[in-house]
């Protein structure tokens, strides 16, 4: 296109609205009278009608009619650029209703026209004012912004496809190139120009036609559809997008806006098995309902699981004022709030005088334990803090529970509690021991314990900080190549959790199926190429725009390779096929109180010596004083000192 075209083009495109309304018009106006003599040469085969009175008459009337019809339909009101079906029909209908009219004053002023030509002004008229908007479309859609368009994939050649491309077609900053569809019945086909290809014969193309987003016109909950995303974006810099609901496209109210970066949490999460809300609500609804650490990642969505289930009493308490303050915001716009006391409480379960005035205040029935220090770099730099709030926090919830008789206390747990390396997952251990040696105390209060690993988006975790390290530019720092994770989403662990703790029977140690482990190199890697842009290993320098750099730093102090689930590799299942049990060997509740009892002194005495030596008779792995990155260490405490290992773990 010459620069005089562009410049034209773009002149034209800048008038306001009335200078392109009187344009239009005119063009009509003109398009009608180039109808009407047209016809009239095509039907007469001469040009001797320029000399006939009677075809000034008919002149007349053809662009009258036009031009009045135009403006009762509207059509001068429609943005032109934007053309659409609708406004082809508004345009035939136009024609038709200017034939119709010509030929009644050709029967009324009996001019000395053919009626044939009526119908031939018809068709010419709607040649020439539907072709003339139709070319004003492609110039805005190609002409003008060819160059900076960004090409795109439709995935699903169904209704809610067609749909999204017609919605792109109206937008200048994308163009689809291709759709990919496994239906048979549509392989190789054509869709208003585009090719439809399946995934296999797509994946050849995607290079080749420069496609740089892929769009999701169809449900990812199927588990082919995800399986066949990942794989796509383990080898391609493709960004994916989806739409907050395909229903809106079938309704019409979508907008280009609308589309949202696909979450690798959607793609990494399995469909959670149908729950079976009888068992959920078995010990909520109707009950007095405690969940600690409410704020959390976990503990939040168990308060809007949990809400669901018609509990009488919905207790949230937190240390974090804003984390309470947030979540009590939200929940009390649900609906079903209106049902039930919600009841937001900020403090530590750290602070026994605190939760034992909540006991005594509500009379709980159920108690959800999320609260805990969970990071585990910052956990090995403040051990004591990590082992007052994990463990003691723990011992405060569990044995006022017993006193109070609340009926059922359900342990939040995690994989790290398996063979612990770092002293988070030693705390957990021992909070797990806590339940078990309480449960067989006592019979009158259920204590059950659900075991699990990551949770995908959950704060602190891989995801959101790989997610930000690539919004930044890079680079991605791993700590191993080789390392692996299970990995759950959030809703799906907490459907579980819930499960769990109304099936179990007393001293229940649950372990959740989490699936394969995770590489987190994969998981990087395919977090890069779903922003559109290549991962590259190890490199520091010369990287270029559309690259992200993955540095390995090392293993951070407590860190393992690879997680476990269980000490018992025998997993028994239960009612639901994604909750196991397994048997574990406990602690007699006289030595749990006697090592507590020391633990509890090293901390009160700021002993780290004497609290690592205590530590390790139940949880070998950590490090001792001598290798610790804890910061309150005292230089006269720096000496390798392991304790005796407790039988418990030999077991």
């Amino acid at each position: 296109m010459t620069n005089f075209s562009q410049k034209f083009i773009r002149w034209l495109f800048a008038l306001n609205r009335s200078k392109k309304r009187l344009l239009l018009i005119t063009y009509d106006t003109t398009a009608a009278s180039i109808g009407f003599l047209l016809a009239l040469a095509l039907r007469l085969e001469t040009i001797d009608f320029f000399y006939l009175f009677d075809t000034y008459i008919g002149l007349f009337i053809a662009i009258t009619s036009t031009t009045s019809l135009l403006i009762l339909q509207g059509i001068y009101n429609k943005i032109t650029r934007y053309v659409s079906i609708e406004t082809a029909i508004s345009i035939a209908i136009g024609s038709t209703l200017s034939c119709a009219v010509l030929l009644s004053g050709i029967f009324l002023f009996n001019l000395k026209i053919p009626v044939s030509v009526s119908l031939i002004f018809g068709v010419n008229l709607c040649i020439l004012l539907g072709g003339m908007r139709l070319f004003i479309r492609y110039l805005s859609q190609n002409s003008m912004t060819k160059k900076n368009r960004e090409n795109v994939a439709i995935y699903g050649a169904g209704v809610a496809g067609i749909q999204l491309m017609d919605a792109l077609r109206q937008n200048p900053n994308y163009s689809v190139k291709l759709f990919i569809d496994d239906n048979p019945d549509l392989d190789g086909k054509n869709l208003s120009g585009t090719d439809i290809l399946n995934f296999n014969q797509a994946k050849e193309k995607l290079l080749s036609k420069e496609i740089k987003t892929m769009l999701l016109a169809t449900s990812i909950k199927a588990g082919p559809i995800r399986q066949q995303i990942l794989d796509l974006i383990s080898d391609y810099p493709i960004k994916v997008k989806i739409i907050p609901r395909i229903s809106e496209l079938i309704e019409s109210q979508f907008k280009v806006d609308k589309l949202q970066d696909i979450k690798i949490e959607n793609l990494l999460g399995r469909e959670p098995a149908e729950p079976d809300h009888k068992i959920m609500a078995k010990i909520v609804s109707k009950k007095t309902v405690l969940v600690t650490g409410a704020g959390g990642s976990i503990g939040s969505e168990l308060c809007r699981q949990i809400i669901f289930l018609n509990p009488q009493k919905l207790i949230l308490m937190d240390i974090s004022e804003f984390a309470i303050y947030k979540l009590f915001e939200e929940l009390k716009n649900y609906s079903c709030v209106n049902e039930l006391d919600l009841i937001p409480l900020v403090g530590s379960v750290q602070d026994r005088v605190f939760i034992k005035s909540i006991f005594d205040r509500f009379q709980v029935d159920t108690i959800y334990h999320a609260a805990a220090y969970k990071h585990v770099p910052l956990m090995e730099q403040n051990t004591m803090q990590c082992i007052n709030n994990n463990v003691f926090g723990t011992l405060n919830v569990a044995e006022l529970s017993v006193a109070s008789k609340v009926k059922n206390v359900i342990l939040v747990s995690t994989d790290k509690a398996v063979n612990p390396t770092n002293f988070m997952g030693a705390s957990k251990r021992i909070a797990e021991i806590i339940c078990q040696a309480l449960s067989e105390q006592q019979k009158d209060t259920c204590f059950s314990i659900v075991r699990f690993g990551n949770v995908l988006g959950s704060s602190g975790s891989v995801v959101p900080l790989f997610k930000q390290q690539i919004d930044s530019g890079g680079p991605i720092t791993l700590t191993h190549p080789d390392v692996a994770r299970f990995f759950m989403t959030i809703p799906e662990a907490v459907q579980l959790v819930i499960q769990s703790g109304s099936i179990a029977q007393g001293g229940d140690v649950f372990v959740l199926d989490m699936g394969k482990s995770i590489k987190i190199l994969d998981l990087a890697r395919r977090m890069i190429y779903l922003s559109g842009k290549k991962p590259i290993l190890n490199e520091n320098e010369n990287i270029k725009d559309d690259e992200i750099a993955i540095n390995i730093i090392g293993l951070r102090p407590g860190e393992k390779l690879f997680e476990e689930l269980t000490y018992n590799p025998n997993l028994v299942g239960t009612i639901h096929p994604r909750i196991n049990t397994v048997v574990e060997t406990s602690m007699k509740y006289v030595e749990l109180q006697s090592l507590l009892r020391d633990v509890k002194n090293a901390v009160i005495n700021n002993d780290h010596k004497k609290l690592f030596k205590n530590i390790t008779k139940v949880c070998y792995g950590v490090s001792d004083v001598k290798r610790s990155t804890d910061l309150f260490i005292k230089k006269n405490n720096a000496e390798q000192d392991k304790g005796v290992l407790i039988d418990l773990i030999r077991k």
